[in-house]
């Protein structure tokens, strides 16, 4: 038994942030039977957030299970149990899946199925009995007296026979493989992992979990005319994902510098690219590229109250994007002066 597919969808038949998982579970069919399914999810970390429950079918369904060692065994063979499981997502819950991606490098989010798989399981084998007709062995006919009547006997004999199929209905006599157990109730865990890529979570999954909208901004790096300034940005989110602000403002604000500098030696100081068109964006960018770096003096002063003065996640993504923005326009810059 193992999962064979899993494919995941927002589920929005819920008031509550959802997700659906259509999965498909490999058995033995008429060997084993599926009685439920059910377990949780679990983020990349191994933490686990939230319960996953199996919906009740629209019709109703049935499995059945049977006995080797007859004709029949032939119909036993690999079947697919489909069904659908649910769970339900609460904000501490979509937080920490947030969180992991925000710290994947791609911005995938990483989720772990671990099923537990209830089943049923025969463990009968049917005994190959045969008739023999007494005249066929030198015994006389055989009379078993009845309620009504005297009915004619045969003596039952074993035989193995591969394709045992008997022609009396009533001879499927059981057996237990060697002990009188014939049913037996399997528990399994089954894990599976599943990513959902970046450009899914955010188009498709965000909006409908009630994250929110996200605005995705495609900066092209080009052939990275400054090579260094595009190393303090990938450092600068290397600190994000591990939410170490300052070190993200830090690398952020030495790009913006080195930027600077090269776009001095460039052009001239009084030129107008230099002091009007980069000057006026530079500025911007460098009075918020420090604010991490002061947010202490921030406290001391009487203007705001101390418990005010910290840096949201907004901020570290605002400043990230805009050096981004920065760096490119930076290289256009440089472009139009060769």
């Amino acid at each position: 038994m193992r999962i064979e597919k899993i494919e995941v969808n927002p589920y929005e038949k819920s008031i509550f942030p959802a997700m659906s998982f259509g999965v498909e579970i490999s058995y033995t069919k008429y060997r084993e039977a599926i009685i439920s399914v059910n377990g949780w999810l679990e983020t990349d970390d191994g933490k686990i957030v939230a319960e996953i429950s199996e919906t009740m079918p629209e019709t109703t369904m049935s499995d059945e299970v049977g006995a080797r060692a007859s004709s029949f065994d032939v119909r036993f063979g690999e079947e697919i149990y489909k069904t659908t499981l649910i769970t339900l997502l609460d904000k501490r819950a979509l937080d920490h899946i947030e969180r992991r991606r925000m710290g994947d490098r791609k911005g995938d989010a990483k989720l772990t199925l671990s099923l537990n798989v209830k089943n049923i399981e025969s463990k009968a084998e049917i005994s190959h009995l045969h008739e023999v007709d007494p005249k066929s062995i030198g015994l006389s006919p055989i009379a078993i007296p009845t309620d009504r009547r005297e009915s004619k006997g045969e003596i039952i004999v074993y035989a193995y026979d591969p394709e045992f199929s008997p022609i009396r209905t009533n001879r499927w006599i059981l057996s237990g493989a060697g002990n009188p157990i014939f049913l037996s109730v399997e528990k399994r865990l089954l894990t599976e992992e599943k990513t959902i890529p970046s450009s899914d979570w955010i188009n498709d999954y965000a909006p409908k979990l009630g994250l929110g909208e996200y605005f995705v901004v495609e900066i092209p790096k080009g052939n990275k005319i400054i090579e260094e300034a595009w190393n303090y940005a990938e450092k600068a989110e290397d600190c994000y994902r591990i939410w170490d602000t300052k070190g993200a403002y830090v690398h952020c604000r030495e790009a913006g510098s080195l930027l600077d500098r090269t776009i001095k030696t460039k052009f001239e100081k009084d030129s107008f690219i230099y002091d009007e068109r980069w000057g006026r964006t530079y500025k911007r960018f460098s009075d918020f590229a420090s604010l991490d770096l002061h947010l202490e003096d921030i406290k001391r002063s009487p203007k705001y109250s101390p418990e005010d003065v910290k840096i949201d996640k907004s901020d570290a993504e605002h400043v990230l994007i805009a050096t981004k923005a920065l760096i490119k326009y930076a290289g256009e810059l440089l472009r139009e002066g060769e």
